[in-house]
């Protein structure tokens, strides 16, 4: 829920202040939506699966993803 009232704050925000002097900047509301509709896709399964998943492998697909991430940055600022 505060994901979500965040998100609503943000995208009110977005909508009414002005960019760098320009005029405001309406939000691309197609991608926002289907954002949102993957989140709460993903928040759904994740909840119904979580329980069929042992916790072991969730903590190393987790710790895969964040090495995976970290090393891509490190690779990015390296050859950047």
């Amino acid at each position: 829920m505060g994901t979500f009232i965040t998100s609503v704050a943000g995208v009110v925000l977005y909508s009414i202040i002005p960019a760098h002097g320009g005029p405001p900047a309406s939000p691309d509301w197609l991608l926002g939506s289907l954002f949102g509709a993957g989140g709460f896709v993903g928040i759904s399964l994740g909840a119904r699966l979580q329980k069929f998943v042992p916790q072991k492998f969730i903590r190393l697909l987790l710790g895969v993803m964040i090495l995976f991430i970290a090393a891509s940055y490190i690779l990015q600022f390296l050859f950047s």
